[in-house]
């Protein structure tokens, strides 16, 4: 055997694998061969006639053999008929139809009709063929070697179409074309035989001409199916079908006709797919897909950002007693579920002919998923619902009625504590943002869950954050004592204002819930599952209680609040009628006796201003002891109630410690169990200064106005730095604020040997500065050597935005790391945190937080720098 014949054995067993190519093969008639006999002659020709020699003429001439050969012969000529009429032309076209059905008046039609019968049933009608096949098989075996080899070579030509509408128009023509062709013969065929057999054999040949088309879809043509189903659905379901989504107010419904139009084409196209054999499993699985898709494209574009609160849900709860009562975006959803959702999936499979039905109950968990959805979004939502809040009630609303079961509870509490730890609880969000957003939190999800569970769960993370943060409390207590009219003003900016207002709730709603049992409660509903064991129902907000427990003990919150007591008390603020008042709120929560010390506090400012005046009305009484005027007047505090304040010394001018030793003799005879200790650093003073040409008249620290005096003594118009240093015995940093105050004031020249002199005239100042700026690289050249600090003149715009940038570094460090840090921390933070350096020297920075510290913004206590409180 040649290596040609071997491989032609190999080709035709691989195709037999495939194809049942054992079926015979029709004759056509334009193939004469001798070998078969003309019309009318006997099967085998006229040589059949003759018997060969030595042959047995019996076997030939034998009645029984002839009639054999007769049926078998008719058989074959019938086949041979049938098949050469059905058979399938080499190409697929809209041109390739085989035009009507012949009427039965034509002669080789009854010729055609007879020799079927022949073939559809040869037991019957030649009983003696030998050899005969089943005509469906053959057909259905022409079908599958045509498709394959005519139809999928041209779908691969549409699957290449760039418009991928064309795409699936191109192979359903093709598919339609090639039908036609199929069931041409497949009809012919079915004519001859009774209507329930037809019928049959009808359905199963489409069942597996189906079963073969459904399984040859390419991806292309998957793909061009999705994109253009896609588009249809959403159209009629009335969601955007372009790429730029449109916010809510933007959006623009779609017209019913092109609904309508969409609706119709749909239809269309599914009747289109079902006749071809697109309709099977493989479309289903899309359709469904398609369908999940739209519903969470439309959920997402009609109800996202949508959070206005429902009106009427309060009063349809009152009418509707226990019923839950559903908000305005769940009704909506619910509408669309039942009337356009379920709607387009019944008219869909119920052209699918696949035995496929909606029911009710499919309706019903479609509304499920659909709130389930709605629930997701609304929980990818929830911190800016909780932001926005109270105006974002309607979006609480949906969350209350959608969040029903642990799982999603717990889903929701997840979700929230992660976005809380990547928008709020990093070193970018101030304390006090952090703060508001905490209330806004409190009273959000009290309208959520009145049980507080899952406020619980969220918040734990937050509170441990708030510990870290060294103002929490003091925003908190400035806030409580805010004034009401500081709500709508520009104080939000700095002030926690929104606690004003909740106070006067919060203590009257905590009181009356302290009194309140649960056994006279008609509301009354247990604890929810997933409740701790701690677990403690709370039927109020309790907002100014939520924050106070974030502290971790009331005794945090009690000692600032006392701390900032002492400071507005010890202030030149006249009145303090809201302080006491807020102290009277918080005596209800926390009780008398926690609140004791700023009661003694308030009491030891009001005794002083009474025994002020009865020591002044004492010393007019003893003129002989005082020498000049009365000016010294003194709030008298009881050491052991008030809170530390630290002490810095320095020496006061003589007549002022005269005075002081005055104030405490007749103290000591009117209190003779008690002493004073005086607290010079907290003091104020008033300056009245007479220049050559002008008066100034400042409120000053006491260590400012003895450094101011100093200048005042007879020939001490100037004085270098460490003179100062050792006349006043005052604290390096002291001096320096208060030098640096009076240089701004323009009252003190700082001049290049680090001494200070008095600006008599403001002219010499003026000119002072043209020098400096005329001739800026000589005083720089001339100061380098002997002090590292800047002069303040001529700084370009570079130079201040870095400056500039730096402050901003210190009030972070400030606030967020630690209140309180000497010179030589804040140097080495900024060193680590400037990532192009920090050039600056010690001595720079000192100068440079000494201005600030004129300026109000800085403050130093026991040699730490402070931000000022406001």
């Amino acid at each position: 055997m040649t290596a040609d014949t071997k491989w032609n054995a190999r080709r035709r067993r691989a195709i037999q694998s495939v194809f049942q190519t054992d079926i015979s093969q029709p004759t056509p008639h334009s193939t004469p061969s001798i070998r078969f006999p003309e019309h009318g002659q006997p099967f085998g020709g006229p040589l059949a006639q003759t018997p060969k020699k030595g042959a047995d003429t019996q076997l030939f001439l034998s009645p029984e053999n002839n009639q054999h050969a007769a049926q078998q012969t008719r058989f074959d000529r019938s086949w041979h008929v049938v098949t050469s009429r059905i058979a399938l032309p080499n190409s697929v076209t809209a041109e390739d139809s085989f035009g009507s059905l012949p009427g039965s008046q034509n002669v080789n039609e009854e010729a055609f009709r007879e020799a079927l019968r022949d073939v559809l049933d040869p037991a019957t009608r030649l009983p003696l063929a030998a050899h005969t096949e089943d005509i469906f098989a053959w057909h259905t075996q022409q079908v599958r070697l045509h498709f394959v080899s005519h139809v999928l070579p041209l779908l691969a030509v549409c699957d290449g179409y760039s418009d991928q509408t064309q795409t699936l128009l191109g192979s359903i023509r093709t598919l339609e074309a090639a039908y036609r062709q199929y069931l041409f013969g497949l009809r012919l065929i079915l004519r001859a035989m009774e209507e329930e057999d037809a019928e049959l054999a009808l359905m199963k040949f489409q069942r597996d001409l189906h079963a073969l088309v459904g399984n040859s879809m390419s991806t292309a043509l998957m793909d061009a199916l999705r994109s253009v189903l896609g588009q249809l659905m959403k159209t009629v379901l009335g969601v955007n079908t372009s790429r730029h989504v449109p916010k809510r107010r933007e959006m623009a419904t779609i017209p019913p006709v092109k609904m309508d139009k969409a609706r119709k084409e749909l239809h269309q196209l599914v009747e289109s797919l079902c006749k071809v054999g697109f309709g099977g499993e493989k479309f289903q699985i899309l359709f469904a897909e398609l369908l999940d898709g739209t519903m969470i494209a439309y959920i997402r574009e009609t109800f996202a950002g949508v959070w206005e609160p429902n009106d009427d849900l309060k009063i349809r709860s009152r009418i509707a007693g226990r019923i839950r009562v559903q908000p305005k975006c769940i009704r909506e959803l619910l509408d669309w579920v039942e009337n356009q959702y379920a709607r387009l999936a019944v008219e869909v499979t119920s052209r699918l002919g696949a035995g496929i039905r909606v029911s009710w109950s499919d309706v019903s968990k479609w509304k499920e998923i659909a709130i389930g959805r709605l629930a997701a979004l609304r929980i990818d939502e929830l911190f800016d619902i909780v932001i926005s809040w109270p105006d974002s009630e309607g979006g609480i609303d949906d969350l209350r009625y959608a969040i029903t079961t642990p799982q999603r509870r717990l889903q929701l509490t997840d979700a929230f504590s992660a976005t809380l730890q990547r928008r709020l609880l990093h070193a970018g969000r101030s304390t006090l943002d952090i703060l508001r957003t905490y209330i806004s939190m409190i009273r959000a999800f009290h309208k959520l869950d009145h049980s507080r569970v899952l406020l619980d769960r969220v918040a734990y993370s937050l509170q441990l954050y708030l510990c870290t943060r060294e103002d929490t409390v003091r925003i908190i207590v400035t806030g409580l004592l805010a004034n009401r009219e500081e709500v709508n003003t520009e104080a939000r900016n700095t002030k926690l204002v929104e606690l004003v207002e909740l106070l006067l709730q919060d203590s009257n709603q905590y009181q009356n819930e302290r009194q309140d049992e649960d056994f006279d409660d008609l509301d009354w509903t247990p604890a929810p599952v997933d409740a701790g064991s701690n677990y403690r129902r709370r039927k109020s907000e309790d907002v100014i209680g939520t924050l106070i427990g974030a502290l971790g003990s009331p005794e945090v919150f009690i000692k600032e609040f006392q701390s900032i007591i002492g400071e507005r008390l010890l202030s030149e603020q006249t009145g303090f009628n809201q302080e006491v008042g807020v102290l009277e709120l918080l005596k209800k929560r926390f009780g008398e006796s926690s609140l004791q010390a700023c009661d003694v506090m308030i009491k030891d400012i009001q005794d002083s201003a009474r025994l002020d005046g009865v020591i002044h009305r004492g010393a007019v009484n003893h003129p002989e002891k005082v020498n000049r005027d009365w000016t010294i007047h003194a709030r008298i505090l009881s050491r052991l109630y008030w809170p530390e304040v630290g002490e810095e010394r320095f020496l006061l001018p003589p007549d002022v410690t005269e005075m002081q030793k005055m104030y405490e003799t007749i103290f000591e005879h009117l209190k003779p169990s008690r002493k004073i200790k005086w607290l010079n650093h907290l003091g104020q003073a008033t300056v009245e200064l007479e220049l050559e040409d002008r008066t100034i008249s400042e409120q000053v620290h006491t260590y400012e106005a003895a450094v101011i005096n100093a200048f005042s003594e007879e020939n001490s118009s100037t004085w270098k730095f460490d003179e100062l240093y050792m006349k006043l015995e005052m604290d390096e940093d002291l001096l320096t604020a208060a030098l640096n105050f009076w240089e701004k004031k323009l009252v003190l020249r700082r001049l290049p040997d680090n001494s200070y002199v008095v600006i008599e005239r403001l002219s010499d100042a003026e000119q002072s500065s043209t020098l400096q700026v005329a001739q800026p690289s000589t005083v720089a050249v001339d100061l380098a050597p002997s002090t590292p600090r800047k002069a303040k003149s001529g700084i370009s715009e570079k130079e201040k935005e870095k400056r500039q940038m730096y402050w901003q570094f210190i009030v972070g460090m400030l606030t967020n790391s630690s209140p309180a840090m000497p010179l030589g921390q804040i140097s080495m933070m900024m060193k680590m945190l400037i990532a192009d350096g920090f050039p600056w020297s010690n001595e720079e920075l000192q100068e440079f937080l000494s201005e600030k510290i004129a300026d109000g913004e800085l403050e130093i206590v026991g040699g730490k720098y402070k931000l000022v409180k406001k």
